[in-house]
C-alpha cells in the first residue's frame, strides 16, 4: 500500500502551466484525505514552489533535497555546502554568474540589470503554454540579492548553487574545481543547459528516504515520479518509481515504469488511480 508520494514538478506532476491548478490542488486533496502523504521533490527553493491552496497539508523537499519542510514550514532538515569550500569557490570562479540559494534568499554578484537580461534572453521551450523564465522570474524577484559581496554569501547557509549556462563560453575550471570537491560537492542539473550543485550525498532520493523514516513510511510504500537529471537517485532508489514518457531519457531508464505524457496529467492521475485501487482492495 502506498503511503507516501512523491513528486518532481516541472516536466513531472505540473502541466504545461506549470502551477497547481484545480485538478492537480484536487488530486493532492484527495490523497492527503485518504490517508497518505504527499510531499514535492523539487529543485526550485522553497519560495518558488507556490503551491496555492495545497500550502498547508503537503511536505516540501526544495533545492534537490537541501532541504525538507513540514506542511507548517517548520524546517525539518537542512544541508548547506562546507564554508571553506565556498570561500575557494568564491575565489576561484569570481567571474561566473553564480546563484547562491539559501532558504530565505538567492545571493548573486550579478548586478539586477545583468541578471534579467540573461533571463529575458533565454528561449521560450517548444510546447509550453508559458514564458516560464518570465515566471520564474516574477517570483524570484521579492527574495534576489545583487552584487553581494563575498562576505554576504559566507555569511548564509548556502544549500545550493545554480547557474544557467551560456552558449559558447568554456565552463572546464568549474568542472575541474567540482572534481576536486567530489567527495564534498555534487552536480545533479535537471537538464543539461544548467549547473545545480549541492552538498556531496545531497539528492532527491535520500530526502525522500529521510522523510519517509520520519513518517514511518518504509520504501516499500514509496511512489516516486520524475523526469529529470536531478531525478535519477529517487527514481532508481524505490521500486515504486515512475516517470513520464516526455522525460529524459535518463529519467526513463532509472525509473521501474513509464507512465504517459506530463501534460496529459498523467502523474495525477497515475497517483489518484493508485489511491482509488488500493482502497478498494480494503
Amino acid at each position: 500500500m502506498i503511503r507516501l508520494f512523491a513528486s518532481d514538478l516541472d516536466g513531472t506532476l505540473l502541466a504545461r502551466s506549470h502551477r497547481f491548478d484545480a485538478l492537480v490542488v484536487t488530486a493532492i486533496q484527495k490523497i492527503v484525505s485518504e490517508g497518505a502523504y504527499f510531499t514535492i521533490a523539487t529543485g526550485r527553493d522553497s519560495n518558488m514552489s507556490d503551491l496555492g491552496e495545497v500550502q498547508n497539508i503537503v511536505y516540501k523537499i526544495c533545492m534537490n533535497g537541501s532541504l525538507i519542510l513540514s506542511p507548517e514550514g517548520k524546517v525539518l532538515r537542512k544541508s548547506v555546502i562546507d564554508k571553506e569550500v565556498l570561500k575557494e569557490m568564491l575565489e576561484v570562479l569570481d567571474d561566473m554568474d553564480l546563484e547562491f540559494i539559501t532558504p530565505d534568499k538567492t545571493y548573486t554578484r550579478q548586478s539586477e540589470d545583468d541578471f534579467f537580461a540573461k533571463m529575458k534572453a533565454m528561449p521560450v521551450r517548444e510546447g509550453e503554454d508559458v514564458d516560464v523564465s518570465k515566471m520564474f522570474m516574477e517570483r524570484m524577484a521579492g527574495r534576489m540579492v545583487f552584487g553581494a559581496t563575498d562576505e554576504m554569501i559566507l555569511e548564509s547557509d548556502v544549500c545550493k548553487i545554480n547557474s544557467h549556462l551560456q552558449p559558447g563560453r568554456s565552463y572546464n575550471r568549474l568542472y575541474k574545481f567540482l572534481e576536486k570537491y567530489s567527495d564534498m560537492l555534487v552536480n545533479a542539473p535537471c537538464d543539461r543547459d544548467l549547473i545545480e550543485i549541492t552538498a556531496k550525498g545531497v539528492n532527491k532520493g535520500n530526502a525522500v528516504s529521510w522523510l519517509g523514516k520520519y513518517l514511518n513510511v518504509s520504501e516499500d510504500e514509496t511512489a516516486v515520479y520524475g523526469d529529470g537529471g536531478n531525478d535519477l537517485k529517487m527514481l532508481s532508489r524505490f521500486d515504486h518509481s515512475y516517470a513520464p514518457s516526455t522525460a529524459l531519457d535518463d529519467a526513463k531508464y532509472a525509473a521501474n515504469y513509464q507512465i504517459g505524457p506530463y501534460y496529459e496529467y498523467s502523474v495525477t492521475r497515475h497517483m489518484l488511480e493508485t489511491i482509488r485501487k488500493e482502497k478498494g482492495s480494503l
